[in-house]
Formats: structure tokens, C-alpha cells, sequence
């Protein structure tokens, strides 16, 4: 009996080890990172740029992998069905909130969904077509308040911030307009540029070149303060919005079970990451402010966001089309 009992602790002492390595050896095989959007938003590129740090940190691969639709949804739910073993994780945005809030998401973000980090945030850019008529935010709101004008807003889909920015506008400004979801910010602006749409509350990442060079037309900036990039474009709230303030929060976010020592990992994979000056660099030029907090920051975030736009959904009659 005692022989017994030596040879089942030597044995549990093994796993124990065995377990130990296991998540020491994290990540041992190639990681998938879900963007919910088409390829060259900012979602997708912040999802690039921490995709590259991270296979240089663990010198492995991670790799990133489109899933655009449902507003984001379409990964999000992709990542909570999927292995909770780090091996899956995701570029989200606070569309996570705002789609809970609309009662959108086919999954339970609080039990399915383990926040990793905060990652950056943007402003959304209003801009119209270059050949448009429309000059100022004031001028935007006469032409949608003329008899018989029915003005469309492109989206990136459903529950992103680039919808949620028009979704606001509208009941702020008593205007109505008619909301044209995509799968993406770069189809989105194709048929912006071409006229085929009147306005879009663009990403900056991908919106202010367009508007360099003349592609497109700024009127204003969705959040609190006037940009660096474009110091006189106006907020949209000093053309009149008071309280108007949206912008897109990024984190990464993995299954609610993933075990703690990875967790623990890549939380702090990320959070020196963050720190990076080439990573500083790199906000600057997509025009996003860097952030920081670890899972419980990113938690309590959400929950924020979740009340806030509740709110905005009871306020403003906001439905899924």
C-alpha cells in the first residue's frame, strides 16, 4: 500500500509538471487572430501590427483571419465556440457593447468572451463624397432636413462605431437618414467615393488619406477633441452636437475559459507591448490614442459601454435593420 501511494504521487507530481510545462510552453503552434471586418480597417490593422509583435515574442506565427458581418458578430461568435487554449483570439471593439446593448450578439459576452488587454482608441471622421454639395455639419443637417431628401449613411455594419456615430447624429440632430451597412470600411468607401452613398463616419485610419488626397471631403471628428492629423476639422460637437462624443475602443480578447497562466501571458505579452516606441509610432500614424489596462480594466470598460449605449438604444428608438 505504501509502494501504491509513492507511485500515485511520483505520478500526480509528473502531471503537475507536465501540466506546469504545458503552460510555460505556451504557444508551442501557430495562433489565430479573428478581425470581425474586412481587411484594411482599423481593427485589421491594429490586429496586423499585434499579430507581428506577438509571433516575434514567442517566435511563432500568429496569424490573422477575416471574418467580416453581423456588425463584427460573426468572429466574435467564432472565437467564443472556439478551444479555450490561447491558440484562438480576436481583435474586438467596444461593437461588443454596443451589439449587447442592441441585444444582437448570439452569445453571452460576460460567460463567453476573456478580455486580454486594451489595445488603442480612434475618432470617427464625417465625410462626404468630394464632388458632394454638402460643405459644414450645418449644411449636412438642412439638405436631411429638406422635404423629400432622404439622405443614406454608409456603415462598416451593424453595431461598429462608424454605424453607431450615424445612429447618434441622427437623433441628435432630428434628422433622418437611411443606414447602408457593409462588410468593411474599405467597401464602404468605394461606393462613397463613387457617390453611390451621401456621407460615412469613417475610420480615420483609412478615411483621412482619402481626404488628403481629395478622395473624399471632411466635415468633422466624432470624438471630444479636434485631431493632431487635422487640427482645423472641427468636432462634431463644436458644430453645434453638444455631447456628441464616439469613438471606437480596440482590445484583444480570447474564450472565457482560457486557462490563467496563458491568460496571464499574453496579458502581459501585451501590456509591453503597448509600450513599444515602435508600437507609439504606429498608433500615430493610423491616428489612434494608445491604451492600457489588462483584463479587469477591459472588463469593467465593457460593462461602462454596455450602460452607455442601453442608453443610447432607449433614447434613441436605435433598431437593427
Amino acid at each position: 500500500m505504501t509502494m501504491l501511494k509513492g507511485l500515485l504521487a511520483a505520478v500526480l507530481s509528473l502531471a503537475a509538471v507536465g501540466a506546469a510545462s504545458g503552460a510555460d510552453a505556451y504557444p508551442n503552434k501557430p495562433v489565430r487572430v479573428y478581425v470581425g471586418f474586412a481587411p484594411g480597417g482599423a481593427t485589421d490593422l491594429l490586429a496586423r501590427l499585434y499579430a507581428k509583435k506577438l509571433g516575434e515574442r514567442f517566435n511563432q506565427t500568429f496569424i490573422v483571419e477575416n471574418r467580416p458581418g453581423a456588425g463584427g458578430n460573426i468572429a466574435i461568435q467564432a472565437l467564443t465556440q472556439a478551444p479555450a487554449d490561447g491558440y484562438t483570439i480576436a481583435m474586438a471593439a467596444n461593437y461588443v457593447a454596443a451589439n449587447a446593448a442592441m441585444k444582437r450578439n448570439p452569445y453571452d459576452w460576460e460567460r463567453d468572451l476573456m478580455p486580454i488587454g486594451m489595445v488603442a482608441s480612434t475618432p470617427n471622421i464625417l465625410v462626404v463624397p468630394p464632388g458632394s454639395s454638402i460643405q459644414s455639419v450645418d449644411d449636412l443637417i438642412r439638405k436631411a432636413r429638406a422635404p423629400g431628401n432622404k439622405l443614406t449613411f454608409a456603415s462598416a455594419g451593424m453595431g461598429s462605431s462608424i454605424h453607431l456615430a450615424g445612429e447618434l447624429f441622427k437623433v441628435m440632430a432630428k434628422v433622418d437618414m437611411t443606414h447602408v451597412p457593409y462588410k468593411g470600411v474599405s467597401p464602404a468607401e468605394v461606393d462613397l467615393m463613387s457617390g453611390l452613398v451621401d456621407m460615412m463616419f469613417g475610420s480615420v485610419s483609412t478615411a483621412i488619406p482619402l481626404v488628403q488626397s481629395k478622395k473624399l471631403k471632411a466635415l468633422a471628428v466624432t470624438g471630444r477633441e479636434r485631431m493632431k492629423a487635422m487640427p482645423d476639422l472641427p468636432t462634431i460637437e463644436e458644430a453645434g452636437l453638444k455631447g456628441y462624443d464616439v469613438e471606437a475602443v480596440y482590445f484583444l480578447a480570447a474564450p472565457a475559459k482560457v486557462p490563467a497562466p496563458v491568460l496571464k501571458t499574453l496579458a502581459d505579452a501585451v501590456a509591453d507591448i503597448n509600450k513599444q516606441p515602435d508600437v507609439q509610432e504606429f498608433m500615430d500614424r493610423i491616428y489612434a490614442r494608445p491604451l492600457t489596462g489588462g483584463p479587469e480594466e477591459a472588463r469593467a470598460f465593457l460593462k461602462t459601454e454596455v450602460k452607455k449605449w442601453q442608453g443610447v438604444v432607449d433614447a434613441t428608438g436605435m433598431k437593427v435593420d
